[in-house]
């Protein structure tokens, strides 16, 4: 029960990632801004507080990477950047593309007839 209620979840994030992003940020912002209120109190400069939070805190963009490694649903994600790219160069190189997908066909139709 609690593996389907994780893969709920995780779908869900998957399919509402902006929002989650925004609440990840505001809640970063929020320590940040505790931290600082701390360190102001304590007699450091507002700019000087600050940086302190910000290297207390820590890397930011590594705190938002492992939230979403464990929000997601990583296959389906690399799936759909995937599909994306395979649909940028599709439109950037039509007739490359084209012949390509014509090749895998024929060589993949062949293989089937011969086994």
């Amino acid at each position: 029960m609690r593996a389907l209620h994780r893969l709920f979840a995780r779908i869900h994030n998957l399919l509402f990632r902006r929002l989650g992003d925004a609440r990840l940020r505001e809640e970063l912002e929020q320590h940040l801004g505790f931290l600082t209120e701390e360190n102001v109190r304590t007699g450091m400069s507002p700019a000087e507080a600050r940086r302190r939070a910000a290297l207390k805190l820590g890397a930011v963009q590594s705190v938002r990477e492992s939230y979403h490694e464990e929000g997601g649903v990583p296959v389906i994600e690399h799936l759909f950047a995937d599909l994306r790219f395979s649909l940028r160069v599709f439109l950037k190189s039509p007739a490359f593309a084209i012949v390509a997908i014509l090749t895998l066909t024929f060589a993949i139709g062949a293989n089937a007839i011969v086994f």
